[in-house]
């Protein structure tokens, strides 16, 4: 399934537990001026830290930056006086904020913080929502076994209560899952387990979602006659409902339907039909979804102007939406959640907790009492004293528990970068067969899914005056996308000294193949892989082949920025694989090139807290063309630092360029 048809599953499924339990004190204002004079005003610290966190729901959809920076406030608030209520809301609002701005890693890590306080509290309720939520988490990043996992953990709970809305939705959770992994016949038993008890609650809307979601099955399955059926009832339900969303999705996939047997017509038509009703939504996504499948279909038809037209709509909407997913960090976070962020949780609450409840002692026996008991209470304090250095004796002991193990981690990641940094070219290297040219790398943790490569085997074998170069950008960062970049990097080197390719295109399509004979030799099926851009250059001639995999090359001549575009396709396992395209163009004399991962164009910060985008990005590039490499090293470093700010880099990013 394509990554718009994940969000699309997930529309009537996502349970959005959010626990909203604010003091009947607290006024509801519909404005933010009225929430900030309220916060002002509030000389209750728990009803100050609702308003808090009324104001960053305010901001959720216009400034997420903002409402991550009100829900922090709020947080730290209520933690200080120990509110319970005021700090689930925060962190579930921070889930939710990071989760719109493709932070899937702190949103996870904020599920997690949120489901160990449930869990200290024996909150099964609570409890199993979040294993719903962490296991849609894991679909989104493509996790599929993590997904099934916390979701059927949710499933028993709601089975132990007999919920069936609870039950029907697990079940098509779990079916999503199984169809993105091409298990098509599990994810059909799934989703009529989940067909039938919407049927029983005489539940249209569920009816309509699980259809529509069968139809796809059926549809890649290539069962077209039943994968008809299903999307048309799917849509009379729409239909009925007057649910436009569901009605413009049924439309999409009956079109997607139709092109798949080469009925491009009748495709065009029904995926115009999605077009408008998306439009008039203002759903991005799916319309950019949409545009896809239009341009499909045109070149179908052999229209390949239309198809050029709509397929370059979609590309807008697609390099603007969607960021890096943190797959990589997702696995880091899980690995160490026990030692590193649960214990030490549990532990300040516990501190926090043993202090006030000493103090709060101590002041209503002083008030009780008074003077005349003065010795009692000095007893009293004496004895809260011994107990709480005692206390934070033991939290201190813990404390240095969990920063040894941090440590030894650390160590282990630290010696991990100097493996990688071995194995990887050093840029003095780089500079001395690409003389005039510069080496922006910035990862995001201490080891990189993103790397550079350079071999040169055509002048050791005195072939040609040729240099073989790249960026590549893999999946995740940290330790995770660290071991794929390993992988990818061998591949790269094999297909060009074992295979003996030269030509980018066909170096790739060789990578392509060996990176999946890699990852398919354990049980486990994994799908990661890397996005590039790979350069041949001739040092005589300047002629230059360029291909690549999701990222494409800019060269700057004169005054202009020309793109050439990359296949729309990574490097790994991939549902429409197809031969990568080789690129041929003569350098004349003072062109400049790019390699560039999306790290930079990506980053958030600015005064809005806007991602920085790849419009700013070139005209960064053409505005500072005209200076040596080593300058635009240094202005590209120094811009990229000031517009981040105080937030945090998003992700690895690397960028190489190149004067002739």
């Amino acid at each position: 399934m394509m990554i718009f048809k994940i969000l699309i599953k997930f529309h009537f499924s996502v349970l959005l537990f959010c626990f909203i339990c604010c003091n009947n004190n607290v006024a509801k204002a519909n404005n933010l001026d009225s929430l900030i004079s309220l916060e002002q005003s509030s000389q209750n610290d728990s009803s100050r830290a609702d308003i808090l966190n009324q104001i960053a729901d305010f901001h959720m959809g216009k400034n997420y930056i903002k409402s991550i920076n009100y829900s922090k406030k709020a947080l730290r608030l209520s933690r200080l006086i120990g509110y319970k209520n005021g700090t689930i809301n925060s962190l579930t609002t921070l889930a939710n904020a990071y989760d719109y701005i493709g932070n899937y890693s702190k949103s996870q890590k904020l599920n997690f913080q949120i489901l160990s306080i449930y869990e200290k509290d024996k909150n099964i309720e609570g409890i199993n929502s979040m294993y719903n939520n962490i296991g849609i988490i894991h679909y989104y990043l493509g996790n599929y076994p993590q997904a099934i996992e916390f979701t059927t953990k949710a499933l028993k709970y709601y089975q132990s209560i007999n919920d069936s809305i609870g039950i029907a939705m697990c079940y098509n959770n779990i079916a999503n899952s199984h169809s993105d992994e091409e298990h098509y016949e599990k994810s059909l038993i799934y989703y009529l387990k989940a067909l039938s008890i919407y049927e029983k609650l005489n539940d249209l809307s569920g009816i309509s979602l699980i259809k529509g979601n069968v139809g796809e099955v059926y549809t890649e399955q290539k069962k077209y006659d039943k994968a008809f059926d299903a999307l048309k009832s799917s849509l009379k339900v729409a239909d009925e409902l007057e649910d436009t969303w569901q009605q413009a999705n049924m439309f999409n996939s009956i079109g997607d339907l139709l092109y798949r047997q080469e009925k491009s017509d009748q495709a065009i038509n029904y995926l115009l039909k999605a077009l408008e009703i998306n439009k008039e939504l203002g759903v991005v996504a799916e319309t950019a979804e949409v545009y896809e499948n239009i341009s499909k279909a045109y070149e179908q038809k052999g229209d390949h102007k239309q198809s050029l037209y709509y397929l370059k709509l979609e590309s807008k909407i697609t390099n603007e939406l969607f960021t890096k997913e943190n797959a990589g960090k997702i696995a880091e976070m899980n690995a160490l959640y026990e030692i590193n962020e649960k214990d030490k949780e549990l532990l300040q609450q516990e501190a926090i907790s043993s202090a006030q409840q000493t103090q709060k002692k101590a002041l209503i026996i002083g008030s009780l009492i008074g003077f005349f008991l003065l010795f009692v209470i000095v007893g009293v304090s004496v004895k809260g004293n011994i107990n709480k250095r005692k206390s934070n004796e033991k939290l201190e002991l813990q404390k240095q528990q969990i920063e040894t193990k941090n440590r030894d981690i650390t160590d282990s990641i630290v010696y991990a970068k100097r493996i990688q940094s071995a194995i990887f070219p050093s840029r003095s290297l780089l500079k001395k067969y690409l003389k005039n040219s510069f080496t922006l790398y910035l990862p995001k943790d201490i080891i990189a899914g993103d790397f550079y490569w350079m071999d040169l085997s055509p002048i050791k074998n005195e072939k040609e005056n040729t240099i073989l170069f790249a960026v590549a950008d893999c999946t995740g960062h940290g330790v995770p996308g660290a071991m794929v970049s390993v992988v990818c990097h061998n591949a790269l080197n094999r297909a060009v000294r074992e295979f003996n390719l030269s030509e980018p295109a066909k170096i790739l399509d060789k990578v392509t193949e060996l990176v999946i004979e890699t990852f398919e030799q354990g049980a486990d099926n994994i799908k990661d892989g890397m996005d590039i851009a790979l350069c041949s250059l001739n040092t005589t001639t300047n002629e230059l082949e360029y291909s690549g995999a999701n990222n494409s090359l800019y060269l700057i001549r004169g005054k202009e920025l020309f793109e050439t575009k990359s296949d729309k396709q990574p490097i790994g396992k991939f549902m429409h694989q197809k031969p990568f395209t080789n690129h041929k163009q003569t350098l004349k004399k003072g062109d400049q090139i790019y390699l560039f991962t999306d790290g930079y164009a990506d980053q958030f910060g600015g005064e809005k807290g806007k991602k920085l985008k790849y419009k700013e990005f070139k005209k960064l590039l053409l505005d500072n063309s005209t200076a040596d490499m080593q300058e635009q090293l240094t202005t590209l470093t120094s811009y990229f630092n000031n517009w981040k700010g105080d937030l945090e880099q998003i992700d690895d990013v690397c960028i190489i360029g190149v004067r002739i």
